[in-house]
């Protein structure tokens, strides 16, 4: 599996995302995470080597419903005609509705689509066991203090990705996480289960 970061300088997008095959082959699904709202985007997917016979982009995932995580899309659309998923049933321009607990094939590998409500209701995370390679959009997995106020349904989600060995962790913002993942999991999770603030109800 390849990931190339295809993100845009100088503006204000989120991270994007290039999943492809170790070797291009026919069978891999050329995958873009996020499209963020950068139009250079479609000048940096034509310069990749993307392989022979196949489209450049033939998947998008759409890690939640933000502008900044999504408002390239109806260009990309334009562009490439991939197959759009995300478990938003409200973005524009979905095709595919997703699940929790279903698996996705991005680039050479398969991932597991977790749903994991916090940051909005229809984020999610997506997670490859073979590389153990978590991709967490806007999921905040870096809490370092007791004095939030977070609801059940986030740490729901914090317990879900504390069951994952987790090796690189690519974020909506920033640079990625190549080292203690799974203890800053952990210790977000401690963080929040130790909050005054605790809410019962999850946020909208």
């Amino acid at each position: 599996m390849k990931i190339k970061d295809l993100t845009g300088k100088g503006m204000y997008t989120s991270n994007v995302y290039f999943i492809l095959g170790s070797y291009n082959s026919i069978a891999d699904k050329n995958t873009l995470i996020d499209v963020g709202t950068d139009y250079e985007l479609i000048k940096r997917i034509e310069q990749v080597s993307t392989g022979v016979g196949k489209k450049p982009v033939e998947q998008v995932v759409i890690t939640h419903n933000h502008s900044d995580h999504a408002g390239l899309l109806p260009v990309v659309k334009a562009y490439f005609k991939p197959e759009v998923c995300a478990f938003s049933t409200n973005l524009c321009g979905a095709d595919h509705v997703l699940n929790d607990g279903e698996v996705l094939h991005l680039g050479d590998r398969f991932f597991e689509v977790l749903h994991t409500p916090g940051h909005s209701q229809d984020s999610i995370c997506l997670y490859c066991e073979d590389e153990k390679v978590l991709f967490v959009g806007d999921t905040n997995i870096r809490i370092d203090s007791t004095h939030g106020a977070y609801d059940s349904g986030f740490v729901e989600t914090l317990e879900k990705l504390c069951c994952r060995d987790v090796q690189a962790i690519y974020f909506g913002h920033g640079a990625p996480l190549l080292k203690g993942c799974n203890e800053r999991i952990a210790t977000t999770l401690a963080n929040v289960k130790n909050s005054r603030y605790l809410c019962k109800e999850r946020s909208v």
